[in-house]
């Protein structure tokens, strides 16, 4: 073999269970290195990618011994941790994983790749009036690397899910390569609420110059896995949940929720499931929905989410006499609370709603940790959580990826978590091809790699 021909080094940081990986591995990238500090992660990552992966807190003195015997690598990957970015959790602004990334800076900064590829939250582009954005651009540029930023959906790359994630590649400066280009879409990612502010940003909503192919839905990955079973690698659920919440699971249809405070057809209301909440009357019926259609209207305050009523304006509203012995009654029930002596639902209280079951024929809400837990997202079709294994194809990994060895229930709610926190593969496949493009302007490739592209590409066809 040439001494010319070769394969691109890659050392990953915070590498997950490596959905970011697994395109890099597929296409025959030469993965050096990996760590993360999640054990679990670890462990599917060697079962599933490369042995070469490790235990490391990246601000150790075992990590940054490890950069320097490394010496050097072609790409670094790095999906550092997003909690205090996230829209799921707090957003503090002094949270010390905001700033492991410059623990990924220092790694580039020592081994000099020619390239990095970064992965976050989108809330990296919105929190904290896009400080962090600016001072991670800044940071590599310090260090001598052209950095750009694009937002994509994963479900642009046939993914079954709406995934937004800010990307990041970093260009050594010295380097003569032609501008790089970004992986186009291949299906269709449109908006959905809340979006229309951001859609503009990047390629998120950019169908680019190719006739895009629906989005993948919910039906078209799981359809053929309704029923649990243990001879299918990872289609289980914990079964951890009360039985009582089966007459739940009956009332909330597909693209509905149990949600009192969104007064709309995909929210069930408590009082309408009196087998787990408590019966009501129909005075008391008609109070409760009153506050649902009227408590976010702007002339009854100014509160976000919703504003109590006074008793005076449910009476006017809902025309029912005696309302205030009606309104003891609901507060006894659990269905109402008093606010300085106005009222508001209570129960079901998050705006997103719980018990969410998505429709079959859409792709999925984000895939989170907690996907295992009915109590926040349904089947579309069952009455139980998505599997370990259909939330894995949800997120598009193959199914011989495998995250458990047994049949330990710590090592299935461990793979929730590792499937909830990943990039999905198609979205990291769709990078280490148009690194590889990149790359091979200058660099004589291995022949494998080629072979890999060449043969995807003529799928596409």
């Amino acid at each position: 073999m040439s001494s010319l021909v070769q394969r691109p080094t890659v050392v990953s940081l915070f590498a997950g269970c490596g959905g970011l990986d697994v395109g890099f591995k597929e296409l025959n990238y030469d993965l050096i290195y990996a760590c993360d500090n999640d054990p679990a992660a670890v462990e599917v990552y060697k079962r599933n990618i490369d042995e070469r992966a490790y235990v490391r807190d990246v601000t150790s003195d075992d990590f940054h011994a490890e950069m320097k015997s490394i010496g050097t690598c072609d790409i670094i990957l790095g999906g550092f941790p997003c909690q205090g970015f996230s829209k799921a959790g707090p957003k503090k602004h002094d949270d010390i994983r905001n700033l492991l990334y410059l623990e990924m800076r220092s790694a580039v900064s020592r081994l000099r790749p020619k390239l990095f590829l970064a992965e976050n939250v989108d809330g990296l582009s919105q929190n904290f009036k896009g400080a962090y954005l600016e001072a991670i651009v800044r940071d590599f540029k310090d260090i001598g690397y052209r950095v750009e930023y694009r937002l994509f959906d994963s479900v642009g790359f046939g993914v079954p899910q709406h995934r937004r994630r800010i990307y990041f590649i970093g260009v050594r400066e010295d380097l003569s390569y032609d501008e790089f280009n970004w992986p186009e879409l291949t299906h269709l990612a449109q908006s959905r609420n809340g979006e229309a502010a951001i859609a503009g940003f990047g390629d998120l909503f950019s169908p680019g110059s190719k006739a895009l192919l629906p989005a993948t839905t919910i039906r078209e990955s799981i359809g053929d896995l309704l029923q649990l079973d243990v001879n299918i690698a990872d289609h289980r659920v914990t079964y951890a949940w009360n039985d009582a919440w089966d007459s739940i699971f009956k009332k909330i249809g597909p693209g509905q929720k149990l949600c009192n405070v969104r007064h709309s057809p995909t929210s069930v209301y408590t009082w309408d499931i009196p087998e787990y909440f408590g019966s009501v009357s129909e005075p008391e019926r008609n109070i409760l929905e009153t506050i649902a259609k009227n408590r976010r209207h702007k002339k009854y305050g100014s509160i976000p989410n919703g504003n109590p009523l006074s008793v005076d304006v449910i009476k006017e509203l809902s025309g029912v006499r005696s309302v205030s012995t009606h309104i003891n009654s609901l507060l006894a029930k659990g269905y109402l609370k008093d606010i300085d002596g106005k009222f508001d639902l209570k129960g079901a209280m998050f705006c997103s709603g719980l018990y969410k079951r998505p429709d079959w024929d859409s792709p999925s809400s984000t895939v989170l940790t907690n996907f295992h837990n009915p109590r926040y997202f349904l089947h579309p079709q069952e009455n139980r959580p998505f599997s370990l294994r259909e939330c894995a194809r949800l997120q598009g990994f193959p199914d011989e990826f495998l995250f458990t060895s047994g049949s330990s229930e710590r090592e299935l709610v461990d793979g929730y978590r590792l499937v909830g926190n990943a990039v999905s593969p198609p979205v990291g496949r769709a990078f280490a091809k148009a690194i590889f493009m990149y790359l091979s302007k200058e660099v004589k490739i291995e022949a494998g790699i080629s072979r890999v592209v060449s043969r995807r590409e003529a799928e596409r066809v």
